[in-house]
């Protein structure tokens, strides 16, 4: 059962919409599958594995939960969430980079403004660099 929870972890995080700034949603997932499968297995059979409700079992089965596990998801999670934010926040930030670069991409989908953006040699902000990096894409 173990290694179905880790799998299923790893799937969870991949597919979902970040300890330093960011990092990406398979290590997040390792991470949490090396801390936490075993606690995961005792204490949230049955909870979907998607990373709001896993968070918030783990966070009522504290007391029975491994200090190990304990001071893992917190990390993980907050590294989600602000993974998931930075994703948000790319078009935004990059939003002036966009219409000044890619105006025939504007109007497509974020990975043609991304493909676009990357395209351009020198002129994109440093900002909206920092966005994309941040966000993972780069």
């Amino acid at each position: 059962m173990v290694r179905g929870s880790s799998i299923a972890l790893v799937l969870l995080m991949a597919a979902s919409p970040a300890y330093g700034e960011t990092v990406n949603f398979e290590t997040s997932a390792a991470k949490l599958s090396e801390s936490c499968s075993k606690d995961i297995d005792e204490n949230c059979y049955g909870v979907s594995f998607d990373a709001p409700r896993l968070r918030e079992c783990l966070a009522r089965a504290q007391d029975s939960v491994s200090q190990q596990c304990r001071t893992d998801y917190v990390k993980v999670f907050d590294a989600i969430q602000k993974r998931v934010a930075a994703r948000a926040a790319v078009l935004r930030t990059c939003e002036r980079d966009k219409q000044k670069f890619c105006a025939a991409e504007a109007q497509g989908e974020l990975s043609e403004v991304l493909v676009c953006l990357s395209k351009v040699p020198r002129g994109v902000s440093w900002g909206c660099k920092q966005a994309i990096t941040e966000a993972g894409y780069r």
